[in-house]
């Protein structure tokens, strides 16, 4: 997403925070070519009235001043947004799409920070018009991530979102070669998101989460739903082959019969992720620890690629 000093494919290991809720998360990934990512630190603090200065804590005492952070922007800072490209050149892209969003978005567009990601060409057909995730954030917010840093000696490579998270957890899984739907679920919230090949396709907000579920059964119904919609979308809009999978990621569910009512109402296999499968290192992760670094983890396995 946003790119902030030197380009990320300068070194190999990339530091991903996550500076909201009631405890902060910073997860450290080194990657070398043939061998599974390496988890070189995880750290969390519990955050309070001052978060900010927790923050500011926790890089100081968890990073040395050749980190590159990976920041995630919390949720309520910006809205991404599938829009028609506009038939305009490469360097007035984003002055277009603030026009074409101005009236999608709940805030003022003068006070919007625009990012933008196509989707491969190989998805359209005919001569259907190329279509783009436009992400408009609060350059307030945005403005806030940055200060809060700027008083470390951490250097930002990259302001992210939580659905490139999620994207990036899921390219931990053989099963996204062919296409894969991961199911992120928070206390009071969610995504789906559909992934192929490293590319996502398709993220859908959840306005339940895990606390929902347990308390009603019945909301697994409402969640194979939003699944079903989200993978009939992509077989129609972008030609996406039906995924075979759900990946559910560490959640408070994660131990419940939640992946086979799954399975049971939309016929697809369910499969827990167990980021100790995935990662090396010798810092193992307890199942509390990969709920709550969940994002930090993602935002860290963060892998660039040249235009």
């Amino acid at each position: 997403m946003w790119k902030l000093g030197e380009k990320s494919g300068a070194k190999t290991a990339l530091t991903g925070i996550v500076p909201f809720g009631e405890t902060l998360a910073l997860a450290r990934i080194s990657r070398d070519p043939g061998r599974k990512p390496c988890l070189e630190r995880y750290a969390e603090v519990a955050a309070d009235a001052q978060p900010a200065k927790h923050l500011e804590s926790l890089i100081r005492e968890e990073t040395s001043g050749r980190d590159r952070l990976s920041l995630v922007t919390p949720w309520e800072a910006y809205r991404i947004l599938l829009v028609d490209a506009p038939d305009v050149p490469a360097h007035e892209l984003r002055s277009a799409l603030r026009w074409k969003v101005k009236d999608l978005i709940d805030f003022h567009v003068d006070d919007a920070l625009i990012d933008v990601f196509e989707l491969p060409a190989e998805t359209r057909s005919g001569e259907a018009r190329a279509s783009l995730y436009c992400i408009a954030a609060r350059t307030e917010i945005i403005r806030d991530l940055i200060e809060r840093v700027s008083e470390t000696t951490a250097k930002i490579a990259v302001i992210d979102i939580p659905e490139m998270c999620v994207r990036n957890l899921a390219a931990l899984a053989p099963e996204d070669r062919e296409g894969l739907v991961s199911v992120h679920l928070e206390a009071q919230r969610g995504l789906v998101v559909v992934t192929r090949q490293h590319t996502l396709y398709l993220a859908r907000r959840l306005e339940f989460g895990s606390v929902m579920l347990a308390a009603d059964p019945a909301t697994v119904e409402q969640l194979a739903l939003e699944i079903q919609r989200s993978m009939d979308y992509c077989d129609r809009h972008f030609h996406l082959a039906i995924p075979r999978t759900i990946l559910l990621l560490p959640s408070d569910q994660t131990d419940t019969p939640l992946a086979q009512e799954l399975a049971r109402h939309t016929g697809l296999e369910v499969r827990p992720l167990d980021l100790n499968d995935c990662l090396e290192g010798g810092q193992k992760l307890e199942s509390a620890e990969q709920i709550r670094g969940l994002l930090a983890i993602g935002a860290a396995l963060r892998l660039e690629r040249n235009a």
